[in-house]
């Protein structure tokens, strides 16, 4: 009964996330780790699975784990600003917003484990006010909502090893509006019309390994396939032409290790490349034209006694943005490529524990060049973390 009340509490969680507001992330569309506890390690986690949202790092996390549930708040802060196009043109924009995570893990038996996680993703903007003086345009906006359901099952042949293998049941938003292109003529601008919001689903995979090669080491591997989504209705009109209206999940791999000298110290480091220059989306030439973007997390984590414990990382990517795109990227803010985070646990007692994390995402400028030149955006992101974890 307990985790049937559970099942429906992350049920509810997972239908909030689905209308939670865009996030300027630090990894193109994506935070910077998932989990309270991994992500205040910088999100190393592919080698240390900490709590039930385990399967959204590495599937193969729910086969080390107890039979537990995780419930959590994300809240987001981003600000941004640009300088855009003519001299003096500067656009502001600024969006805090909620969004629960969590996921709950089911042990039968000692070899095999069934679970769910929930992971959400997102990017997006709202200026307030045109990007340029054209006559009919909207203010400038765009937001993009991804929630990723992750049903998983995880097999322990030994003690030593464990495989997951998951599915990647994901639902999108997309709206956009304000977007401004040149017109048909010499040296005029058009301002394409809004589709409003629109949703799309798809389904893809997930698979990992971890594998304890020592009693104080342990190396996974984590895959996740590109999910193919629906049609965007509207938008393979204009904006998403080149992709058909599609806006594709991109597929990702990485390899993690963590490392514990002693009882009270972990250490972890993930290698994670995140193939955003795959999807078709990202291949238009006059489009966002995201690159594939490798990102590298470390942590640690010192249990200072048996109730308390802290948590801190560091989180580093090559911006997916090239300069000469800046201008295409204006609604998509997400030039971040740096993230210091910090964190602490309370046990309440056996069962129960609370979960603390900050990420500060610095500021950060990306200056324009070729046909982007006199165009420069800049972001800053904080986020705060909050989360309960439960042993049954």
């Amino acid at each position: 009964m307990q985790a049937t009340r559970r099942l429906k509490l992350l049920a509810v969680a997972a239908a909030t996330l689905a209308s939670h507001g865009a996030v300027l992330a630090i990894n193109g569309a994506q935070p910077g780790g998932y989990g309270v506890k991994n992500a205040a390690m910088g999100g190393a986690s592919i080698a240390l699975p900490l709590d039930a949202e385990a399967a959204a790092n590495n599937p193969a996390g729910m086969g080390v784990l107890p039979s537990s549930s995780t419930l959590g708040i994300q809240l987001f802060n981003g600000r941004s600003s640009a300088n855009y196009v003519l001299p003096g043109n500067q656009l502001h924009n600024e969006q805090t917003q909620a969004a629960p995570e969590g996921g709950i893990n089911w042990r039968p038996d000692p070899r095999w484990a069934m679970g769910l996680s929930i992971a959400g993703s997102g990017a997006g903007s709202d200026y307030g006010q045109p990007a340029l003086p054209v006559t009919g345009a909207a203010a400038a906006m765009t937001t993009l909502r991804v929630l990723e359901l992750i049903p998983t099952v995880a097999w322990t042949p030994s003690p030593q090893l464990s495989l997951g293998l998951g599915l990647n049941m994901a639902a999108q938003q997309f709206e956009a509006a304000g977007v401004i292109v040149p017109a048909p003529v010499p040296g005029g601008l058009y301002p394409v019309p809004g589709h409003g919001r629109q949703s799309a689903t798809g389904v893809g995979l997930r698979a990992g390994l971890l594998w304890q090669a020592a009693e104080d080491w342990t190396f996974g591997i984590s895959l996740k396939s590109r999910t193919r989504m629906g049609r965007l209705e509207g938008y393979e009109q204009d904006l998403l032409a080149y992709s058909d209206g599609r806006v594709d999940v991109p597929a990702q791999y990485g390899i993690g290790v963590a490392w514990r000298p002693s009882e009270r110290l972990s250490l972890a480091a993930d290698y994670l490349r995140i193939l955003w220059g795959e999807i078709k989306a990202m291949q238009d030439p006059n489009g966002f034209a995201w690159r594939n973007q490798p990102v590298l997390r470390l942590g640690a984590a010192w249990q200072l006694d048996e109730r308390w414990s802290l948590r801190t990382g560091l989180s580093l990517n090559k911006g997916q943005i090239d300069s000469a795109r800046t201008l295409q990227n204006l609604l998509v803010p997400s030039i971040n490529e740096r993230a210091f985070t910090l964190g602490s646990s309370w046990q309440l007692n056996p069962q129960g524990e609370i979960n603390l994390g900050y990420e500060l995402n610095p500021r950060s400028t990306l200056n324009g060049t070729g046909p982007s030149t006199g165009t420069s955006l800049t972001s800053k992101v904080q986020m705060l973390l909050l989360g309960y974890h439960h042993r049954f």
